[in-house]
């Protein structure tokens, strides 16, 4: 993950990230849309809804990352957590189309863009352990762009 020092940098890195899921939902066919992933028992669309619903994650790891705080869950709730994911992305995306992905990535984009403003300059190296990787507030801004292209290697396409 870059790092990513001031809002400037962190903006670009969101719009960059932006740019790149388009260009993924956009160029995924219908049928590699409806295709199984080889991630977790999902589809590429739903792997997709995913990405998108993960878009305002930056809003918690920033408010813990800035006071120099962890996120670990102990291993068995995270066990619990990830079972739960698989359900939530299996049921909350059904119907979701590119297009309805795409605006929901933008609706919880916007909230990961709001969290730049409340960093004070002085709080960008601040970091933590943040679901098992170590990332500061600045590096946390480059994990959505971190994710979309994790879960593009996943996805099968013709």
């Amino acid at each position: 993950m870059a790092e990513i020092t001031n809002a400037e940098e962190a903006r670009a890195a969101l719009e960059q990230a932006r740019a790149e899921f388009r260009e993924l939902v956009l160029g995924l066919s219908g049928a590699e849309w409806n295709r199984q992933s080889d991630n977790a028992g999902w589809t590429n669309g739903q792997l997709c809804w995913h990405i998108a619903f993960t878009a305002s994650g930056g809003t918690l790891r920033v408010s813990r990352l800035r006071q120099n705080k962890d996120m670990q869950p102990p291993g068995p709730l995270m066990a619990v957590l990830n079972l739960l994911s698989l359900w939530l992305v299996r049921i909350r995306s059904r119907g979701a189309t590119p297009e309805s992905v795409l605006a929901f990535f933008d609706e919880r984009l916007a909230a990961t863009r709001g969290a730049i403003d409340t960093v004070a300059d002085d709080e960008w190296g601040n970091g933590g352990v943040f679901l098992g990787e170590p990332m500061t507030v600045g590096s946390s801004f480059g994990f959505l762009g971190d994710h979309i292209a994790e879960h593009a290697a996943e996805m099968r396409r013709d």
